[in-house]
Protein backbone atom coordinates (compact mmCIF):
# COMPACT_ATOMS: atom_id res chain seq x y z
CA UNK A 1 0.00 0.00 0.00
CA UNK A 2 1.17 3.50 -0.85
CA UNK A 3 -1.94 5.68 -1.18
CA UNK A 4 -5.03 4.72 0.84
CA UNK A 5 -8.39 6.44 0.38
CA UNK A 6 -11.11 6.17 3.06
CA UNK A 7 -14.80 6.48 2.18
CA UNK A 8 -16.65 7.93 5.16
CA UNK A 9 -13.38 9.07 6.74
CA UNK A 10 -15.20 11.09 9.41
CA UNK A 11 -16.58 7.96 11.07
CA UNK A 12 -15.04 7.30 14.45
CA UNK A 13 -13.38 4.03 13.45
CA UNK A 14 -12.37 5.17 9.97
CA UNK A 15 -10.71 8.36 11.18
CA UNK A 16 -8.67 6.41 13.73
CA UNK A 17 -7.33 4.06 11.08
CA UNK A 18 -6.70 6.94 8.69
CA UNK A 19 -4.66 8.77 11.33
CA UNK A 20 -2.68 5.64 12.18
CA UNK A 21 -1.72 4.79 8.60
CA UNK A 22 -0.88 8.42 7.92
CA UNK A 23 1.48 8.38 10.91
CA UNK A 24 2.94 5.14 9.58
CA UNK A 25 4.06 6.95 6.44
CA UNK A 26 1.37 6.18 3.87
CA UNK A 27 -0.31 8.78 1.68
CA UNK A 28 -3.86 8.99 3.06
CA UNK A 29 -6.92 10.72 1.65
CA UNK A 30 -10.64 10.42 2.26
CA UNK A 31 -14.11 11.70 1.60
CA UNK A 32 -17.28 12.23 3.59
CA UNK A 33 -20.67 13.81 3.09
CA UNK A 34 -20.52 16.19 6.06
CA UNK A 35 -17.88 18.68 7.07
CA UNK A 36 -17.05 19.47 10.68
CA UNK A 37 -14.32 19.51 13.35
CA UNK A 38 -13.24 15.93 12.61
CA UNK A 39 -12.57 16.58 8.93
CA UNK A 40 -10.86 19.87 9.73
CA UNK A 41 -8.51 18.13 12.17
CA UNK A 42 -7.70 15.48 9.55
CA UNK A 43 -6.82 18.19 7.04
CA UNK A 44 -4.61 19.87 9.63
CA UNK A 45 -2.64 16.60 9.82
CA UNK A 46 -2.00 16.77 6.09
CA UNK A 47 -4.71 14.32 5.03
CA UNK A 48 -6.58 15.39 1.90
CA UNK A 49 -10.30 15.18 2.65
CA UNK A 50 -13.02 15.77 0.04
CA UNK A 51 -16.66 16.60 0.64
CA UNK A 52 -18.98 14.25 -1.16
CA UNK A 53 -18.21 11.09 -3.12
CA UNK A 54 -16.70 11.12 -6.59
CA UNK A 55 -14.85 8.46 -8.63
CA UNK A 56 -12.24 11.12 -9.43
CA UNK A 57 -11.04 10.79 -5.82
CA UNK A 58 -9.30 7.59 -6.91
CA UNK A 59 -6.58 9.29 -8.96
CA UNK A 60 -3.28 7.84 -7.73
CA UNK A 61 -4.98 5.62 -5.15
CA UNK A 62 -3.98 1.95 -4.83
CA UNK A 63 -6.24 0.97 -1.90
CA UNK A 64 -9.86 2.01 -1.24
CA UNK A 65 -11.19 1.42 2.28
CA UNK A 66 -14.94 1.09 2.75
CA UNK A 67 -17.36 0.48 5.62
CA UNK A 68 -20.31 -1.85 5.72
CA UNK A 69 -22.54 1.17 5.07
CA UNK A 70 -21.09 1.58 1.55
CA UNK A 71 -23.00 -0.47 -1.06
CA UNK A 72 -20.95 -2.64 -3.39
CA UNK A 73 -22.45 -0.89 -6.43
CA UNK A 74 -21.44 2.60 -5.27
CA UNK A 75 -19.90 4.53 -8.21
CA UNK A 76 -16.64 5.08 -6.34
CA UNK A 77 -16.37 1.38 -5.55
CA UNK A 78 -17.28 0.35 -9.09
CA UNK A 79 -14.65 2.71 -10.51
CA UNK A 80 -12.05 1.29 -8.14
CA UNK A 81 -12.68 -2.19 -9.53
CA UNK A 82 -12.37 -0.88 -13.09
CA UNK A 83 -9.02 0.71 -12.28
CA UNK A 84 -7.70 -2.36 -10.46
CA UNK A 85 -7.63 -0.49 -7.15
CA UNK A 86 -7.68 -2.83 -4.16
CA UNK A 87 -11.00 -2.48 -2.28
CA UNK A 88 -10.88 -3.54 1.37
CA UNK A 89 -13.40 -3.36 4.20
CA UNK A 90 -12.30 -1.34 7.22
CA UNK A 91 -11.94 -4.47 9.37
CA UNK A 92 -9.36 -5.92 6.94
CA UNK A 93 -7.21 -2.82 7.29
CA UNK A 94 -7.31 -3.28 11.06
CA UNK A 95 -6.29 -6.91 10.49
CA UNK A 96 -3.33 -5.69 8.44
CA UNK A 97 -2.33 -3.34 11.26
CA UNK A 98 -2.41 -6.35 13.60
CA UNK A 99 0.22 -8.03 11.41
CA UNK A 100 2.55 -5.10 12.19
CA UNK A 101 1.86 -5.00 15.91
CA UNK A 102 1.01 -7.55 18.60
CA UNK A 103 -2.72 -7.04 18.82
CA UNK A 104 -4.63 -6.77 22.08
CA UNK A 105 -8.12 -7.02 20.59
CA UNK A 106 -11.15 -6.22 22.76
CA UNK A 107 -14.59 -7.25 21.56
CA UNK A 108 -18.03 -7.88 23.04
CA UNK A 109 -21.56 -6.51 22.99
CA UNK A 110 -21.05 -4.10 25.88
CA UNK A 111 -18.09 -2.39 27.53
CA UNK A 112 -15.47 -2.84 24.82
CA UNK A 113 -14.67 0.88 24.45
CA UNK A 114 -14.15 1.33 28.18
CA UNK A 115 -12.18 -1.91 28.50
CA UNK A 116 -9.96 -0.90 25.57
CA UNK A 117 -9.42 2.52 27.12
CA UNK A 118 -8.45 0.93 30.43
CA UNK A 119 -6.06 -1.50 28.72
CA UNK A 120 -4.49 1.36 26.78
CA UNK A 121 -4.01 3.25 30.05
CA UNK A 122 -2.16 0.25 31.52
CA UNK A 123 0.11 -0.22 28.50
CA UNK A 124 0.94 3.49 28.40
CA UNK A 125 1.67 3.45 32.15
CA UNK A 126 4.12 0.62 31.54
CA UNK A 127 6.05 2.85 29.12
CA UNK A 128 5.54 0.42 26.24
CA UNK A 129 4.60 3.13 23.69
CA UNK A 130 1.57 1.19 22.35
CA UNK A 131 -0.58 2.03 19.37
CA UNK A 132 -4.23 2.48 20.37
CA UNK A 133 -7.44 2.47 18.32
CA UNK A 134 -10.75 3.20 20.02
CA UNK A 135 -14.37 3.56 18.96
CA UNK A 136 -14.66 6.55 21.29
CA UNK A 137 -12.58 9.49 22.42
CA UNK A 138 -10.12 9.14 25.32
CA UNK A 139 -8.76 12.29 26.98
CA UNK A 140 -5.22 10.87 27.19
CA UNK A 141 -5.14 10.35 23.41
CA UNK A 142 -5.34 12.71 20.48
CA UNK A 143 -8.90 12.03 19.31
CA UNK A 144 -9.41 8.25 19.41
CA UNK A 145 -6.03 6.85 18.37
CA UNK A 146 -2.39 6.76 19.31
CA UNK A 147 0.50 5.88 17.02
CA UNK A 148 3.18 4.13 19.04
CA UNK A 149 6.53 2.63 18.13
CA UNK A 150 6.09 -0.18 20.63
CA UNK A 151 5.22 -3.74 19.65
CA UNK A 152 1.62 -3.65 20.92
CA UNK A 153 -1.59 -2.33 19.39
CA UNK A 154 -4.50 -2.10 21.82
CA UNK A 155 -7.66 -1.93 19.73
CA UNK A 156 -11.41 -2.06 20.06
CA UNK A 157 -12.79 -4.76 17.75
CA UNK A 158 -16.35 -4.25 16.52
CA UNK A 159 -18.24 -7.53 16.79
CA UNK A 160 -21.04 -6.12 14.61
CA UNK A 161 -18.76 -6.59 11.59
CA UNK A 162 -18.66 -10.32 10.76
CA UNK A 163 -15.18 -9.75 9.37
CA UNK A 164 -13.78 -9.38 12.89
CA UNK A 165 -13.31 -13.15 12.90
CA UNK A 166 -10.24 -12.77 10.62
CA UNK A 167 -8.20 -10.75 13.12
CA UNK A 168 -5.06 -12.38 14.47
CA UNK A 169 -4.46 -11.20 18.05
CA UNK A 170 -1.85 -11.91 20.67
CA UNK A 171 -4.57 -11.49 23.31
CA UNK A 172 -8.28 -11.59 22.47
CA UNK A 173 -10.62 -10.18 25.12
CA UNK A 174 -14.35 -10.96 25.06
CA UNK A 175 -16.30 -8.85 27.54
CA UNK A 176 -19.72 -10.46 26.94
CA UNK A 177 -22.12 -11.43 24.12
CA UNK A 178 -25.76 -10.38 23.77
CA UNK A 179 -28.36 -10.85 21.06
CA UNK A 180 -27.33 -7.58 19.42
CA UNK A 181 -26.33 -7.01 15.78
CA UNK A 182 -28.28 -10.12 14.79
CA UNK A 183 -30.58 -9.65 11.79
CA UNK A 184 -32.81 -12.68 12.26
CA UNK A 185 -35.75 -12.49 9.85
CA UNK A 186 -34.80 -9.04 8.56
CA UNK A 187 -32.98 -8.63 5.25
CA UNK A 188 -30.55 -5.97 6.50
CA UNK A 189 -27.01 -7.38 6.79
CA UNK A 190 -24.84 -4.29 7.26
CA UNK A 191 -23.57 -4.37 10.84
CA UNK A 192 -25.45 -7.61 11.44
CA UNK A 193 -24.89 -11.33 11.70
CA UNK A 194 -27.61 -13.49 10.20
CA UNK A 195 -28.27 -15.39 13.45
CA UNK A 196 -27.07 -15.49 17.03
CA UNK A 197 -25.32 -18.75 16.20
CA UNK A 198 -23.41 -16.90 13.47
CA UNK A 199 -22.30 -14.26 15.99
CA UNK A 200 -21.17 -17.01 18.36
CA UNK A 201 -19.30 -18.80 15.58
CA UNK A 202 -17.54 -15.60 14.50
CA UNK A 203 -16.50 -14.96 18.11
CA UNK A 204 -15.09 -18.47 18.38
CA UNK A 205 -13.12 -17.94 15.14
CA UNK A 206 -11.80 -14.62 16.45
CA UNK A 207 -10.71 -16.33 19.67
CA UNK A 208 -9.22 -19.33 17.89
CA UNK A 209 -6.83 -17.07 15.94
CA UNK A 210 -5.49 -15.50 19.15
CA UNK A 211 -2.53 -16.77 21.17
CA UNK A 212 -4.44 -16.13 24.40
CA UNK A 213 -8.11 -15.58 25.21
CA UNK A 214 -9.57 -13.60 28.13
CA UNK A 215 -13.32 -13.83 28.73
CA UNK A 216 -15.96 -12.89 31.27
CA UNK A 217 -16.55 -15.98 33.39
CA UNK A 218 -19.69 -14.42 34.90
CA UNK A 219 -21.40 -14.06 31.52
CA UNK A 220 -23.68 -17.02 30.70
CA UNK A 221 -22.47 -19.14 27.80
CA UNK A 222 -18.98 -17.73 27.34
CA UNK A 223 -17.27 -20.62 29.13
CA UNK A 224 -18.95 -23.08 26.75
CA UNK A 225 -17.96 -20.99 23.72
CA UNK A 226 -14.38 -20.14 24.61
CA UNK A 227 -13.27 -22.56 27.29
CA UNK A 228 -11.80 -25.00 24.76
CA UNK A 229 -9.08 -22.56 23.68
CA UNK A 230 -5.68 -24.01 24.68
CA UNK A 231 -4.68 -20.76 26.43
CA UNK A 232 -7.78 -19.25 27.97
CA UNK A 233 -8.44 -17.44 31.24
CA UNK A 234 -11.59 -16.02 32.76
CA UNK A 235 -12.28 -13.04 34.97
CA UNK A 236 -15.21 -12.49 37.28
CA UNK A 237 -16.64 -12.82 40.77
CA UNK A 238 -17.00 -16.59 40.68
CA UNK A 239 -14.62 -18.85 42.59
CA UNK A 240 -13.70 -20.59 39.32
CA UNK A 241 -12.50 -17.35 37.69
CA UNK A 242 -8.77 -17.24 37.00
CA UNK A 243 -8.74 -13.51 37.72
CA UNK A 244 -11.14 -13.28 40.63
CA UNK A 245 -12.82 -10.06 41.72
CA UNK A 246 -13.30 -9.73 45.47
CA UNK A 247 -13.91 -7.15 48.16
CA UNK A 248 -15.77 -4.67 45.95
CA UNK A 249 -16.55 -1.45 47.78
CA UNK A 250 -18.49 1.30 45.98
CA UNK A 251 -18.03 4.80 47.38
CA UNK A 252 -19.50 8.10 46.34
CA UNK A 253 -16.53 9.01 44.15
CA UNK A 254 -14.57 5.77 43.77
CA UNK A 255 -14.75 1.99 43.64
CA UNK A 256 -12.17 -0.30 45.16
CA UNK A 257 -11.69 -4.04 44.76
CA UNK A 258 -9.06 -6.74 44.90
CA UNK A 259 -8.09 -8.82 41.89
CA UNK A 260 -6.73 -12.25 42.77
CA UNK A 261 -4.33 -13.44 40.05
CA UNK A 262 -3.62 -17.02 38.92
CA UNK A 263 -0.11 -16.60 40.37
CA UNK A 264 -1.57 -16.21 43.85
CA UNK A 265 -0.84 -12.48 44.04
CA UNK A 266 -3.55 -9.98 44.92
CA UNK A 267 -3.66 -6.58 43.24
CA UNK A 268 -5.63 -3.73 44.86
CA UNK A 269 -7.54 -1.67 42.30
CA UNK A 270 -9.04 1.80 42.60
CA UNK A 271 -11.43 3.23 39.99
CA UNK A 272 -12.85 6.72 39.72
CA UNK A 273 -15.28 5.92 36.89
CA UNK A 274 -18.87 5.27 38.02
CA UNK A 275 -21.12 2.28 37.23
CA UNK A 276 -20.78 -1.16 38.76
CA UNK A 277 -19.99 -2.97 35.52
CA UNK A 278 -16.71 -1.06 35.23
CA UNK A 279 -15.30 -3.50 37.80
CA UNK A 280 -15.61 -6.21 35.15
CA UNK A 281 -14.12 -3.93 32.49
CA UNK A 282 -11.12 -3.21 34.72
CA UNK A 283 -10.62 -6.90 35.51
CA UNK A 284 -10.63 -7.71 31.79
CA UNK A 285 -8.04 -5.02 31.03
CA UNK A 286 -5.82 -6.11 33.91
CA UNK A 287 -6.01 -9.77 32.88
CA UNK A 288 -4.98 -8.91 29.31
CA UNK A 289 -2.11 -6.75 30.59
CA UNK A 290 -0.92 -9.51 32.90
CA UNK A 291 -0.89 -12.06 30.07
CA UNK A 292 1.05 -9.60 27.90
CA UNK A 293 3.74 -9.46 30.57
CA UNK A 294 3.02 -6.19 32.36
CA UNK A 295 3.73 -5.92 36.09
CA UNK A 296 0.25 -5.23 37.47
CA UNK A 297 1.59 -4.01 40.79
CA UNK A 298 3.27 -1.18 38.89
CA UNK A 299 0.57 -0.31 36.34
CA UNK A 300 -2.74 -1.01 38.15
CA UNK A 301 -2.58 2.35 40.03
CA UNK A 302 -2.89 4.07 36.64
CA UNK A 303 -6.55 3.01 36.51
CA UNK A 304 -7.24 5.60 39.21
CA UNK A 305 -6.38 8.23 36.58
CA UNK A 306 -8.77 6.78 34.00
CA UNK A 307 -11.92 8.91 33.95
CA UNK A 308 -13.74 7.22 31.12
CA UNK A 309 -14.13 7.40 27.36
CA UNK A 310 -16.38 9.72 25.41
CA UNK A 311 -20.14 9.19 25.56
CA UNK A 312 -19.98 6.64 28.39
CA UNK A 313 -21.63 8.30 31.42
CA UNK A 314 -20.17 11.55 30.15
CA UNK A 315 -20.99 14.37 32.51
CA UNK A 316 -21.69 17.60 30.66
CA UNK A 317 -22.32 19.69 33.76
CA UNK A 318 -25.15 21.23 35.76
CA UNK A 319 -27.91 23.62 34.62
CA UNK A 320 -30.31 25.17 37.16
CA UNK A 321 -29.36 22.46 39.63
CA UNK A 322 -30.04 19.67 37.12
CA UNK A 323 -27.16 17.37 36.18
CA UNK A 324 -26.75 16.51 32.48
CA UNK A 325 -25.18 13.17 31.52
CA UNK A 326 -24.84 11.55 28.10
CA UNK A 327 -24.38 7.85 27.37
CA UNK A 328 -24.05 5.72 24.23
CA UNK A 329 -26.46 3.05 25.54
CA UNK A 330 -28.60 1.48 22.79
CA UNK A 331 -29.26 -2.16 23.71
CA UNK A 332 -31.85 -2.79 26.46
CA UNK A 333 -29.13 -4.35 28.64
CA UNK A 334 -27.12 -1.12 28.42
CA UNK A 335 -30.11 1.16 28.96
CA UNK A 336 -31.14 -0.86 32.02
CA UNK A 337 -27.62 -0.67 33.50
CA UNK A 338 -27.35 3.09 32.92
CA UNK A 339 -30.78 3.96 34.26
CA UNK A 340 -30.31 1.68 37.28
CA UNK A 341 -27.16 3.66 38.11
CA UNK A 342 -29.02 6.90 37.48
CA UNK A 343 -31.78 5.94 39.94
CA UNK A 344 -29.16 5.18 42.59
CA UNK A 345 -28.26 8.90 42.61
CA UNK A 346 -31.59 9.72 44.24
CA UNK A 347 -32.34 12.36 41.62
CA UNK A 348 -35.44 12.57 39.41
CA UNK A 349 -34.29 10.76 36.27
CA UNK A 350 -35.49 12.25 32.98
CA UNK A 351 -34.29 10.20 30.01
CA UNK A 352 -34.06 11.38 26.41
CA UNK A 353 -34.13 8.09 24.52
CA UNK A 354 -33.10 7.82 20.88
CA UNK A 355 -33.75 4.30 19.54
CA UNK A 356 -30.86 3.25 17.29
CA UNK A 357 -31.30 1.36 14.00
CA UNK A 358 -34.61 0.03 12.77
CA UNK A 359 -33.73 -3.66 13.00
CA UNK A 360 -32.52 -3.37 16.60
CA UNK A 361 -35.63 -1.37 17.51
CA UNK A 362 -37.96 -3.87 15.84
CA UNK A 363 -36.33 -6.77 17.66
CA UNK A 364 -35.92 -5.25 21.10
CA UNK A 365 -38.48 -2.49 21.58
CA UNK A 366 -40.49 -4.31 24.31
CA UNK A 367 -37.28 -4.94 26.28
CA UNK A 368 -36.21 -1.36 25.59
CA UNK A 369 -39.48 -0.19 27.15
CA UNK A 370 -38.85 -2.39 30.21
CA UNK A 371 -35.41 -0.80 30.62
CA UNK A 372 -36.50 2.80 29.91
CA UNK A 373 -39.38 2.51 32.39
CA UNK A 374 -36.82 2.77 35.19
CA UNK A 375 -36.72 6.51 34.50
CA UNK A 376 -39.22 8.90 36.04
CA UNK A 377 -39.85 10.48 32.65
CA UNK A 378 -38.89 9.43 29.12
CA UNK A 379 -38.72 11.65 26.05
CA UNK A 380 -38.65 9.35 23.01
CA UNK A 381 -37.02 10.64 19.82
CA UNK A 382 -37.11 9.47 16.21
CA UNK A 383 -35.32 6.23 15.43
CA UNK A 384 -31.73 7.04 14.42
CA UNK A 385 -31.74 5.00 11.22
CA UNK A 386 -27.98 4.86 10.50
CA UNK A 387 -28.84 4.25 6.86
CA UNK A 388 -31.43 1.52 7.47
CA UNK A 389 -34.89 1.53 5.88
CA UNK A 390 -37.87 2.05 8.15
CA UNK A 391 -39.76 -1.08 9.18
CA UNK A 392 -43.57 -0.95 8.91
CA UNK A 393 -45.33 -1.12 12.25
CA UNK A 394 -42.31 0.08 14.23
CA UNK A 395 -42.30 3.65 15.50
CA UNK A 396 -41.38 5.85 18.46
CA UNK A 397 -45.12 6.12 19.21
CA UNK A 398 -45.17 2.37 19.87
CA UNK A 399 -42.59 2.85 22.60
CA UNK A 400 -44.35 5.91 24.05
CA UNK A 401 -47.73 4.15 24.20
CA UNK A 402 -46.30 1.12 25.96
CA UNK A 403 -44.41 3.28 28.46
CA UNK A 404 -47.55 5.28 29.23
CA UNK A 405 -49.49 2.05 29.58
CA UNK A 406 -47.04 1.02 32.29
CA UNK A 407 -47.63 4.26 34.16
CA UNK A 408 -44.39 5.89 33.04
CA UNK A 409 -44.56 9.55 32.01
CA UNK A 410 -43.52 9.34 28.35
CA UNK A 411 -43.88 11.65 25.36
CA UNK A 412 -42.81 11.88 21.74
CA UNK A 413 -40.24 14.49 20.74
CA UNK A 414 -37.73 15.64 18.16
CA UNK A 415 -34.27 16.81 19.16
CA UNK A 416 -35.51 20.41 19.01
CA UNK A 417 -38.74 19.95 21.00
CA UNK A 418 -36.99 17.80 23.63
CA UNK A 419 -34.44 20.56 24.14
CA UNK A 420 -37.08 23.30 24.40
CA UNK A 421 -39.26 21.25 26.75
CA UNK A 422 -36.39 20.46 29.10
CA UNK A 423 -35.12 24.04 29.09
CA UNK A 424 -38.54 25.15 30.30
CA UNK A 425 -38.99 22.44 32.94
CA UNK A 426 -35.57 21.80 34.52
CA UNK A 427 -35.50 21.87 38.27
CA UNK A 428 -32.94 21.30 40.96
CA UNK A 429 -32.38 17.60 41.62
CA UNK A 430 -33.10 16.47 38.06
CA UNK A 431 -30.74 14.08 36.27
CA UNK A 432 -31.06 14.45 32.51
CA UNK A 433 -29.82 11.33 30.70
CA UNK A 434 -29.41 11.47 26.92
CA UNK A 435 -29.25 7.90 25.65
CA UNK A 436 -28.35 6.57 22.21
CA UNK A 437 -25.56 6.06 19.67
CA UNK A 438 -26.81 8.71 17.26
CA UNK A 439 -26.96 12.48 17.70
CA UNK A 440 -28.99 12.64 20.92
CA UNK A 441 -25.92 14.17 22.57
CA UNK A 442 -26.92 17.39 20.82
CA UNK A 443 -29.64 17.82 23.44
CA UNK A 444 -27.05 17.64 26.24
CA UNK A 445 -24.88 20.15 24.41
CA UNK A 446 -27.78 22.55 23.81
CA UNK A 447 -28.88 22.38 27.45
CA UNK A 448 -25.38 23.29 28.62
CA UNK A 449 -25.12 26.14 26.13
CA UNK A 450 -28.63 27.43 26.78
CA UNK A 451 -29.22 27.26 23.05
CA UNK A 452 -32.12 26.09 20.92
CA UNK A 453 -31.72 23.43 18.27
CA UNK A 454 -33.05 24.00 14.74
CA UNK A 455 -36.61 22.69 14.27
CA UNK A 456 -35.40 20.07 11.79
CA UNK A 457 -32.17 18.16 12.46
CA UNK A 458 -31.62 14.97 10.43
CA UNK A 459 -31.96 11.86 12.59
CA UNK A 460 -29.79 9.86 10.22
CA UNK A 461 -27.11 10.54 7.66
CA UNK A 462 -26.98 9.15 4.13
CA UNK A 463 -25.12 5.95 3.40
CA UNK A 464 -21.37 6.31 3.44
CA UNK A 465 -21.26 9.26 5.83
CA UNK A 466 -19.72 9.57 9.26
CA UNK A 467 -22.80 8.36 11.08
CA UNK A 468 -20.85 7.68 14.26
CA UNK A 469 -18.51 10.62 14.08
CA UNK A 470 -17.50 12.30 17.32
CA UNK A 471 -17.61 15.70 15.64
CA UNK A 472 -19.01 18.21 18.06
CA UNK A 473 -18.83 15.93 21.07
CA UNK A 474 -16.82 16.78 24.13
Amino acid sequence: MNHVHFMGIGGVSMQGLARWWHADGLTVSGCDLHDGPTLRSLREMGIAVHLGHDPRHLDGVDTLVTTMAVPTDHPEVMRAHELGVRVVPRIELLAELFTRRAGIGVTGSHGKSTTTGMAATLFMAAGLDPSVLLGASLPSLVHNMRYGAGRHAVAEVDESDPGFAVLRSEVAVVTNLSDDHVAGDFAERRNYHATLDDLHAATVRFASRADHVVYNGDWPGLEALLGAHPSHVSFGHGDASDYRIAGVAHGERETRFDLHLPSGRTIPVRLVVPLRHNVHNAAAALAAADIAGLDLALVAPALATFDGVGRRWQRWGTVDGAEVVDDYAVHPTEVHAILSAAKETGRRVRAVLQPHRWVRTAQHWPALVDAAALADEVLVLDVYAAGEAAIPGISPELIVDRLNGRGCDASRHTLATATTYLQGSLREGDLIMTLGAGDVWRVAEALMQGAALPPVVPAARPVGSSETSDAGRR
